[in-house]
């Protein structure tokens, strides 16, 4: 989610841009869909792969529901990413390997979608910004947001800038 964090970084001292607990702020939301529809027509008018983000979600050992929710969520993403007209994808665990190949294999016929041209897009600078995210910001969360920041900034301090966190995967991204 590289966009949400240079969205953060720039309108941080804007009052209106602040967002809701990182749990509601999705692919599905407003400016992160608009830079995805427009990542991908920029990608394929160039014949460039648009490649799909990470899933956050990893396996979870020894509790199949909660394993089960989370490998439906990676494969509702994947499934929006191959259906939007990406040529690729990003896992964060290679047990999800075979969920992302299925549905991509099922999806998409060829190497690539460079003929999904999404000329159907009009993405403006407005719809980028829009910082009108269903949510709401909660102590919950904000412990959750500390929680993450100081374990991911502990573990990047010791050279590792990748790892596994509340049964998430946490990157510098």
């Amino acid at each position: 989610m590289l966009f949400g964090w240079c969205f953060i970084k720039r309108r941080r001292a804007d009052r209106s841009a602040v967002l809701p607990d990182r749990k509601d702020v999705t692919m599905e939301v407003g400016f992160m869909d608009a830079y995805v529809r427009l990542l991908i027509q920029t990608c394929h008018r160039r014949r460039v792969a648009a490649m799909g983000g990470m899933s956050a979600q990893i396996p979870i050992k020894n509790d199949p529901q909660a394993n089960e929710v989370a490998m439906a969520k990676v494969r509702a993403d994947k499934l929006r990413e191959v259906t939007n007209g990406h040529d690729g994808t990003w896992i964060a665990h290679p047990l999800i390997n075979q969920i992302a190949m299925e549905i991509f294999n099922k999806h998409m016929l060829g190497p690539h979608q460079y003929h999904v041209r999404r000329e159907d897009v009009k993405v403006a600078a407005a719809d980028l910004l829009n910082t009108k995210v269903p949510g709401k910001i909660t102590v919950d969360g904000l412990k959750s947001n500390v929680s993450t920041s100081l374990g991911y900034s502990a573990a990047w301090l010791g050279g590792n800038g990748c790892i596994p966190l509340h049964w998430l995967m946490e990157d510098a991204a």
